[in-house]
Parts: C-alpha cells; sequence; structure tokens
C-alpha cells in the first residue's frame, strides 16, 4: 500500500512540475514575442539637427549603444519584471552625410526596424542655403502607417511623386508661388519591401549657360524591417 501511495504522489508531482514548466515556457514565449516597440519619430529641426522620439510597451528597458564607425545608434529592448520608461527622447548626429537608427529585440536579438538617413549636416555648414526645405518628420504609427510631417520655405511649390523605377516616393521641392509651407502624407510599407522617402530639391546650376535646374536628392530616408 505504501509503495502505490509512493508511486501516486510521483505521479501526482510529475503533472505538477509539467504543467509548471508548460506554463513558464509559454510565459516566455510570449515575452520573447511582445510588441517592444509601438511607434517613433525621426526629426530633422530647422537648426538641422536629428533627434528621435519613441515610445515602448511596458516593462521594457532601453539601452543605447552607439557605434561610431558606422554611426549607428543602436537601441536594444529588454523584457523587465518592472515598469520602467516608455516614452524616451534622444539626439542624433549625423556625421559623413549619413545616420543609422536601429531598434534590435534583446531578447532574441533580431531586428525590429532599421532607419538609414542620407543628408547634409547643415549644422556644421551653418545652413543651407540651396535647400527649400526647413523641417521633417517620419513617424510610424501604432497601425503600422508612417505619416510624414514637413515645412517648407516660402514660395516653394511641392509636387508628391511615386517613382516606380527607383520605388520611392519623392517629394519635390521647386521655386514657385506656393501659398502653403507645411505638409503632410500618410504612407504604407509594403511587408518585404524598404520603405524610401526622397526630399528632391531643385536648384540653379551657375555653371550652365542657361539657367537650369539641378535636382538634389537630399534628405532621403531609407526604413526597413
Amino acid at each position: 500500500m505504501k509503495k502505490i501511495n509512493l508511486m501516486l504522489m510521483f505521479f501526482l508531482a510529475s503533472i505538477v512540475f509539467f504543467s509548471c514548466s508548460n506554463n513558464d515556457d509559454a510565459e516566455m514565449s510570449t515575452d520573447f514575442n511582445k510588441n517592444l516597440l509601438k511607434n517613433y519619430a525621426v526629426k530633422r529641426d530647422a537648426s538641422g539637427a536629428y533627434s528621435i522620439d519613441f515610445n515602448v510597451s511596458d516593462k521594457v528597458k532601453v539601452e543605447k549603444i552607439v557605434d561610431k564607425n558606422s554611426n549607428t545608434s543602436q537601441f536594444f529592448l529588454h523584457s523587465a519584471d518592472k515598469n520602467t520608461q516608455t516614452n524616451i527622447a534622444e539626439s542624433l548626429l549625423i556625421d559623413e552625410n549619413q545616420l543609422k537608427v536601429d531598434f534590435v529585440n534583446a531578447n532574441n536579438n533580431k531586428n525590429i526596424t532599421n532607419v538609414t538617413i542620407f543628408d547634409d549636416n547643415i549644422t556644421l555648414a551653418k545652413g543651407n542655403e540651396n535647400s527649400k526645405l526647413k523641417s521633417y518628420s517620419v513617424t510610424k504609427n501604432d497601425d503600422g502607417f508612417y505619416d510624414v510631417v514637413f515645412e517648407v520655405k516660402d514660395n516653394v511649390a511641392v509636387n508628391f511623386v511615386h517613382n516606380e523605377k527607383e520605388d520611392a516616393f519623392e517629394i519635390h521641392l521647386n521655386n514657385g508661388k506656393g501659398v502653403e509651407t507645411n505638409f503632410s502624407r500618410t504612407l504604407e510599407k509594403i511587408e518585404g519591401k524598404p520603405l524610401s522617402i526622397v526630399f528632391v530639391n531643385y536648384v540653379g546650376n551657375t555653371n550652365a549657360k542657361s539657367e537650369t535646374l539641378e535636382p538634389i536628392r537630399k534628405p532621403v530616408i531609407i526604413i526597413e524591417e
């Protein structure tokens, strides 16, 4: 009888242990796959300074590492056991006309999203008289769509073009009598393809015999997931 009772107790203990293990595995799986990054906005202000604001889910710890060789700001998102700051703002430095931002799920060491920007460092150049763009921001919303908001200088004509050859959303800025200076567009990123946003400034070519306008394709924003 005692032998049977011992076997029964061992069997019940095994069931409890197996159940707890399954629950732990389920929690870990959910934890690894949780939506760590909710939304973010990359911005360039009128002075030319770049920054990024982003929101993470509850109980997510953020660690920033800067790779100076590639001028990449990496944000590693870890699951935490307590509430942490969910809204974060960081300045970004553009060097060699380029900057990169990587968000990484540190739970499984996989990239969440990558943002690459090609632009002139107008803060070092003390302004860019050729650029018709004053400021802009690109925001990824909770619904997965992207808002492009920007401001141009006075007397600038704005045209929105989808360049099928380059597979890029282009914003053409030309001389004109535009009344509006503030614009916005909402874009959708096709799964598996990068979202490319290009500002095209048309500036005068002083070396030409006749007055011509040369397209300057900056800034360029490329988003990959």
